[in-house]
């Protein structure tokens, strides 16, 4: 029986500016751009480096919406900047809808 490849959730190629926080903190808040979202997680860029495992805190001013999740991992790119894997806790449909 053939393993099914590739992702089982449709991705979204749509940039989307939103904040990464530490939850129950406020000290460490960074920027980020959200890329190839879908209903149950995203990539990000971002200039500051996050731990696989660590639960972050995900907002985006321009939809409203708030969710935790999961860093999945975190590679660095070139000009000192890192692309992040986030998996939603609470996967929402908002991400996947364009605009």
């Amino acid at each position: 029986m053939a393993v099914p490849s590739g992702r089982s959730t449709k991705r979204i190629q749509k940039e989307l500016v939103v904040e990464l926080a530490l939850p129950g903190t406020s000290q460490l808040k960074e920027p980020a751009i959200a890329q190839n979202v879908s209903a149950r997680g995203m990539r990000v860029a971002t200039g500051q480096v996050w731990r696989p495992g660590d639960t972050v805190l995900l907002t985006s001013q321009e939809s409203g919406f708030r969710s935790q999740a999961r860093v999945v991992y975190c590679q660095r790119l070139e000009n000192d900047k890192f692309a992040v894997g986030l998996e939603l806790l609470a996967p929402m449909k908002q991400w996947t809808t364009p605009h």
